[in-house]
């Protein structure tokens, strides 16, 4: 054992003459020797690995001593392939002595094992350095041994268990004390050189020889490995996470959470301060030996292969781009030094098609059938921007470097094109369907290579449940990393109340508009890209998905931005949120997906929905993102910083206008105008009047009102023929369904009218100066719906006290309007007597209010015409009566005390009222009753007649009326006898005597 320590101690020294690109120092001069000493074990397995680590010591023969080591490593594989070490914390192990000796491997390795293993990195960098030479003595020589080992599975048994033992903290000190870092990364960088170098001198058509594939398959997976010992060495979770090893990307289908979200609040919740420590500690030694920069060649090597169509394994692009997101994380050292290598282009490229076979659908060629293949694709896409987005979040520098000219669009374009490619190839599937009648239709997404003609094509169908639940996963995780630009990826997913979440963002507001602007403009470019994609109709469901995923995660990170930032608000205004959400191409996207149960359930389960959201996306006619976006809209509209939200009224308004006719979508926006105004009345007010909203709501009311009464004709055409018809019975019962949806809408604009009106007296008589708004509210009052609460609303302003000089001449606008309703009800004979009594009913209560003033006011709208054309008309004996005392007792009203007004009257009807004397005894046939009389009686003496009382006459005129109306009375009664003998006879004596 002296002699291994030696030899590590010599190894240690000369370590130091191998500085990483990025530094001079080493390790072992900063870093004390790791304790305590681990052994195995003398039972079980362990015991036999000690036994075989035993021979490989004892061997003198170099042949037998790398067989021996061979034969190790591979029992040493076997037995620990799913250790998951224990109290796996950088100072656990260390609480030891450091003379003990601690047996068992539960928490780490004995040294030795790992300082052979460094060497045998070394051993492998300079194997791999001298391939070319290696194989062309393979070519000259097939029985060189040494040719043959570079590519057998012998000589990857140390990369391999590597990766098993940096899962334990012990095990990545121990391998950073003997100069590990610097060794993986020196193979790392000779790999990256031999692949590069291959490359390079491939032409763009030319073919690979078979010696040629080998090699790059070799080094693929000699990167593959190198690439996953540097990434589990600087592991932030629990570095027993099997995610770090070599894996097989293909056959992992679950494209959403392959890997956990590193964030700030799980790192702590997992691991201890000290552990932190230890792997910031650890990311600054890959740094320090130029991992980060062989990383960033080894992403342009794999682009570049990839621009040529040759083969390029996917579990290597992953890895790569995983070890580069635990280097980056919260990093801002990392993130500087990354971009200024050109990291951030490299990323930018990777986000796009990985090569030019995907640009046209007919000339794809895949060398593997494999389903899956695509959708790994499309998940490195997204582990490219995961990758990007640790590279610049909280660093507006790199974000800067995102914001410039052409890099927007190529961003956007990169999160676009898997839609362009699936309708392509949606597109080329139904050509070569069309052209050849013996292709049938898949249900299933097919990658189909014909590899009898060297020739092959892909047709993807996402129709299929399978298949979309794919899309799906993808369309999820994509939609999460383009919103985790803005906020960490915890907060994006979280279901936590939004009270719950923490008040400030985690980086800075300069950061935080920045990245508002940025996302704006890539959002600005990426869904009419989307729009742009489909021509058909119904949109392809593949589209439909991606597009409300999008939609979704992007809505609800806003919301959580504005939650933590409330001044942001303004930021968001500048850049044209509001234009943006309610556009043709966002809010006006297309209905959402319905009937497809499952893309709804997969969001429900990516994000945070709460119940009363999914209860609105049950509407009919509406989507539940539009639902999203309107209630966003009335969050920022009420947050209490805005103190003015006259840009979301603004936004509110234009899109209930243009949803006039949608009864379901206009209902929802009327309500949710009601909620902002019950919540920032005193902002609301002044938004309200610069946008004449009420106005502008009230006509949208009235639009409604004629889509009514449309369906009312259409309702009473389709009754008579409704028996024997079942389509047509059908038909009517969905009609009058959406005339409900009609009432229902108009109900709404009447609360919001009603809540508007009932803040104060001075925004009633705002409304009352609104001409429109009064030409509104009379056109509303025909809705029968509506009726009560409108009349009650007209006679308010017609109650307000005149205070303003313009008040009179608004209120007298409002009487005529008031007065013409007479003439209008006349149309409507059905609902005439009883509109028409109800409207004396109510002058007679208004006069009483300031008889002198209102008489004045009426008189000058020409009340005494409206009022005495009411009698001309032929109704029931029963209605006519009622209807005529109203008019009687209402021209009493109109003229009690008012000479002006009696002179005004007499001067329409004429002197004795001559002419309402015709039109009372047409419409009473000649017989007027007691009830009329009586009210004559009231009438002459400008108020109540009391037979006991001393009553005077006041108005002269009534007197002819009255005894001729008397007089027809009795002559129609005692007809054929004569009047006075009658009258003696009957000893009658009359109630009107003075």
């Amino acid at each position: 054992m002296n002699i291994v320590k030696g030899v590590a101690d010599l190894l240690r020294r000369s370590a130091g003459g191998q500085a990483g690109e990025g530094g001079s120092w080493t390790h072992g001069e900063k870093q004390s020797a790791p304790s305590p000493r681990i052994q195995f074990s003398e039972t079980s397995e362990e015991a036999f690995l000690s036994t075989l680590w035993q021979r490989y010591e004892n061997t003198i023969d170099k042949v037998e001593k790398r067989k021996s080591l061979q034969v190790f490593f591979l029992h040493f594989k076997q037995t620990y392939n799913n250790w998951d070490p224990q109290n796996n914390d950088p100072l656990s192990v260390e609480m030891a002595p450091a003379d003990d000796i601690v047996l068992g491997c539960s928490s780490g390795h004995p040294s030795e094992v790992i300082l052979i293993l460094v060497q045998e990195i070394v051993r492998l960098t300079s194997l791999v350095s001298e391939l070319n030479s290696n194989a062309s003595k393979a070519n000259s020589d097939a029985s060189d041994p040494s040719a043959s080992l570079d590519f057998s599975p012998y000589g990857l048994y140390a990369l391999n268990s590597l990766t098993i033992t940096n899962r334990s903290m012990h095990n990545c000190k121990v391998f950073s004390y003997y100069g590990g870092v610097q060794k993986i990364t020196a193979l790392l960088k000779a790999a990256v050189v031999q692949l590069k170098t291959m490359t390079s001198t491939l032409g763009v058509d030319e073919q690979l020889s078979r010696c040629n594939v080998e090699k790059i398959m070799f080094l693929q997976r000699i990167l593959g490995y190198a690439v996953s010992i540097v990434a589990g060495f600087m592991e932030l979770y629990s570095s027993g996470n099997k995610n770090a090893q070599y894996i097989n990307f293909p056959s992992n289908t679950s494209l959403i959470d392959i890997q956990p979200e590193i964030s700030l609040k799980n790192l702590k919740d997992l691991v201890s301060e000290e552990r932190i420590t230890w792997q910031k500690k650890a990311i600054e030694l890959v740094m320090e030996a130029g991992g980060v920069n062989w990383l960033v060649e080894l992403l342009r090597v794999i682009r570049r292969l990839n621009l040529k169509e040759q083969w390029t394994d996917l579990s290597l692009h992953y890895l790569t781009l995983s070890a580069l997101k635990l280097a980056l994380f919260n990093n801002p050292r990392a993130q500087n030094h990354f971009r200024s290598i050109g990291g951030l282009e490299v990323l930018l490229d990777g986000i796009g098609p990985p090569s030019s076979k995907f640009s046209d659908s007919r000339h794809t060629v895949f060398s593997r059938d494999d389903r899956n293949y695509i959708f790994g694709i499309f998940q490195l896409q997204v582990i490219s921007m995961m990758v990007l987005r640790e590279t610049v979040f909280g660093n507006i520098n790199n974000l800067q470097f995102l914001c410039e000219n052409g890099r927007v669009h190529k961003f956007a374009n990169g999160v676009c094109w898997p839609a362009f490619l699936l309708q392509e190839f949606k597109q080329a599937w139904f050509a070569l369907a069309s052209s050849d009648s013996q292709v049938v239709k898949p249900h299933t997404t097919n990658v189909n290579s014909d590899t009898s003609s060297g020739k092959g094509s892909t047709h993807v169908d996402c129709s299929d449940g399978s298949n979309l639940i794919e899309w799906n996963r993808y369309s999820v995780a994509l939609s999460r990393a383009l919103c985790s630009f803005l906020l960490p990826p915890e907060d994006i997913k979280s279901s936590r109340d939004e009270a719950l979440v923490k008040s400030s963002m985690p980086v800075s507001l300069g950061y935080c508009e920045l990245s508002i602007r940025w996302i704006m403009k890539v959002i600005l470019t990426i869904f009419p890209c989307i729009k742009a994609c489909y021509s058909e109709s119904p949109i392809p469901n593949h589209i439909r998905v991606f597009g409300n995923t999008m939609q979704h995660c992007i809505l609800r990170t806003f919301r959580m931005v504005l939650v933590s930032a409330p001044a942001l608000l303004e930021v968001f205004r500048e850049e044209g949120i509001w234009g943006m959400i309610f556009s043709e191409k966002f809010f006006y996207f297309g209905s959402s997906l319905k009937e497809l149960d499952l893309k709804f359930e997969i969001i429900s389960g990516a994000f945070a929905i709460s119940e009363s959201w999914k209860d609105k996306s049950k509407c009919n006619d509406v989507d539940f993102i539009q639902v999203e976006a309107i209630a966003f809209l009335e969050f920022a509209a009420t947050l209490s910083s805005n103190t003015n939200n006259l840009p979301e009224c603004s936004v509110l308004l234009d899109a209930l206008e243009q949803s006039a006719r949608n009864p379901e979508l206009a209902t929802i926006f009327l309500r949710s105008l009601r909620r902002i105004l019950q919540l920032t009345a005193a902002q609301c007010l002044g938004s309200f009047k610069s946008l004449d909203a009420i106005n502008r709501t009230l006509r949208v009311a009235c639009i409604q009102a004629q889509e009514i009464r449309k369906f009312n004709i259409f309702l009473r055409g389709e009754r008579d023929v409704a028996e024997g018809s079942g389509v047509r019975k059908t038909h009517a019962i969905n009609s009058l369904k959406a005339s409900k949806s009609w009432v229902k809408c108009m109900e709404s604009s009447m609360e919001l009218f009603n809540d508007y009106i009932s803040i104060a007296e001075h925004v009633a008589r705002l409304v009352l100066h609104n001409s429109s708004c009064v030409d509104c509210l009379f056109e509303l009052f025909w809705e029968e719906s509506l009726r009560k609460s409108v009349l009650k609303h007209i006679l308010g302003l017609l109650k307000l006290p005149p205070l303003l000089p313009d008040d009179r001449t608004a209120k007298l606008q409002l009487c005529s309007k008031y007065l013409e309703t007479f003439a209008r009800a006349k149309e409507r004979e059905e609902v005439f007597p009883e509109i028409s009594i109800d409207l004396l009913i109510n002058m007679r209560e208004i006069i009483l209010i300031d008889q002198i003033y209102y008489q004045t006011l009426f008189r000058d709208g020409e009340c005494f015409l409206h009022i005495i054309s009411l009698l001309n008309g032929t109704f029931e004996e029963e209605v006519g009566e009622l209807l005529a005392l109203n008019v009687l007792k209402t021209l009493t009203g109109l003229l009690n005390g008012s000479n002006d007004s009696k002179a005004a009257f007499r001067a329409l009807v004429g002197l004795g009222y001559q002419t309402l004397q015709s039109l009372l005894l047409d419409f009473c046939k000649w017989r007027p009753n007691q009830q009329l009389l009586n009210a004559l009686l009231d009438m002459l003496v400008d108020g109540k007649f009391d037979v006991n009382a001393n009553a005077v006459i006041k108005n002269d005129d009534v007197i002819l009326l009255f005894f001729n109306l008397l007089q027809k009375q009795f002559a129609a009664a005692l007809w054929p006898f004569c009047l006075p003998e009658f009258v003696e006879g009957l000893d009658y004596q009359p109630n009107f005597m003075l």
